[in-house]
């Protein structure tokens, strides 16, 4: 599978909450569209902090979170496709709709919503500002849905600079990954690792004259960047429940050691999941399909 995060920072005419009703409540409307998508969900920070749901025993499992990190983005898309090729031309929306005089291009197919709803472009008022990041999929615990909404718990992690990026990953998908994915109580477990090129999810996508290719654009990007290397995705029915997980007397030990060796930065935030597309990362059938 080919997965992308988009980290996307709301349009400043916005509240946090109006972007959330837009994105969900109509963006994706359109979005779903994208050619052989494979799945598609839309992560946005929860309004009440972890931490005021679990306690300050939370403080103990983050170290040197940055300061301002939900400054710089309000959600975060994860877009599913077989292939990075399959990504690059996902960009044509599929604009065909079934009406009175048949299958019709659809009038209202192009939204024209983004810059709106997003943090508009500098240059072009047209466009909009975001992060489009390959992520490597690691799926330690596939997720289980009940027939009500999880709660889901982003945990994000910086590797130690004294670690190479090899031994990082071996140690962190071989070793890590399996012990946290046996906490008590989990519905899922997605390990991510974040694609070293910065630019891997651009390239083919994005017109070379697009914000994301200029100099502040790319700036934002290293920036941002720079402050996290990976990112798991945690499913529980509710957050006291990952409390409850992650103090597990057979388990805290070994996954605190293991953080240590591992991490330079860890912290969690939860996040609203909106299960737009469910991901089918089964080898793709020979036609098109949603």
């Amino acid at each position: 599978m080919y997965k992308i995060y988009a980290f996307l920072k709301r349009n400043p005419n916005l509240s946090h909450d109006e972007y959330r009703a837009g994105h969900v409540g109509y963006h994706c409307g359109q979005s779903r569209r994208l050619k052989n998508i494979r799945g598609y969900l839309v992560n946005v920070w929860a309004n009440e902090p972890l931490r005021d749901k679990v306690g300050p025993w939370l403080d103990e499992v983050t170290h040197n979170a940055p300061d301002g990190f939900l400054d710089i983005w309000d959600g975060f898309p994860e877009v599913y496709f077989d292939d990075r090729l399959s990504w690059t031309e996902a960009r044509t929306v599929e604009p065909t709709r079934a009406m009175a005089d048949g299958l019709v291009i659809d009038p209202d197919w192009d939204l024209g919503d983004s810059p709106h709803l997003f943090r508009p472009s500098p240059d072009d008022p047209t466009k909009f500002c975001a992060h489009h990041l390959h992520m490597l999929e690691y799926v330690a615990l596939p997720v289980r849905r009940p027939e009500f909404k999880l709660t889901k718990i982003m945990h994000f992690f910086k590797r130690r600079a004294d670690l190479e990026e090899a031994e990082f990953t071996r140690i962190w998908a071989q070793e890590y990954l399996p012990l946290a994915a046996s906490m008590p109580n989990l519905r899922g477990y997605i390990g991510n690792l974040r694609d070293p090129d910065q630019e891997a999810a651009l390239h083919g996508f994005f017109a070379p004259d697009d914000w994301v290719f200029t100099a502040e654009g790319s700036a934002e990007r290293q920036a941002f960047c720079s402050l996290w290397d990976g990112a798991s995705e945690l499913f529980f029915n509710r957050a006291t429940d990952f409390a409850e997980a992650r103090q597990a007397p057979r388990l805290t030990g070994q996954l605190d050691e293991l953080e240590r060796q591992l991490f330079a930065a860890s912290w969690y935030v939860e996040v609203d999941e909106n299960l737009i597309v469910n991901p089918n990362r089964d080898p793709a059938p020979g036609f098109y399909f949603r």
